[in-house]
């Protein structure tokens, strides 16, 4: 089963841990271990995902917007809007895993955060990704 490697996830080794840039994946990458049990590699429709400090139960559901991340999941490949593709998986307690792992941190990147896999500087936080249903409105 594949697991994430979302389009704004780098590879923290190629840069110095106080450079945070955004960018794009552009082929499947699968990262080492198995999705936790119950995860699945496909979802019928568009969703999002944003960051929480806790897991908590329940789904939201957002209005699509031009400017929204739209992704979908077909057999482990994420793709979203742009074209950009990562492996994930999409659990039960409604987050977003890469491999075994759910928690990612989050890092000030200008006026935005931006979602790693490890952390790459002493200013980054540990979030967990949850998934938002979309639905045109």
């Amino acid at each position: 089963m594949f697991s994430l490697l979302f389009a704004i996830l780098i590879v923290p080794s190629l840069l110095p841990s106080t450079l945070c840039v955004p960018h794009g994946v552009w082929e499947t990458i699968r990262p080492p271990g198995t999705s936790p049990p119950g995860c699945i590699d496909s979802y019928p429709g568009p969703f999002s995902f944003q960051p929480v400090d806790h897991p908590t139960p329940g789904i939201e559901t957002h209005c699509m917007k031009p400017r929204t991340l739209r992704a979908v999941l077909q057999h482990g490949v994420l793709t979203d809007h742009l074209g950009r593709i990562g492996s994930i998986s999409l659990c039960p307690d409604n987050l977003i895993a890469l491999g075994p792992q759910k928690q990612f941190y989050g890092c000030a990147c200008g006026d935005k955060e931006c979602h790693y896999d490890m952390k790459i500087a002493d200013y980054c936080r540990p979030i967990f990704l949850k998934i938002v249903l979309l639905v045109e409105c």
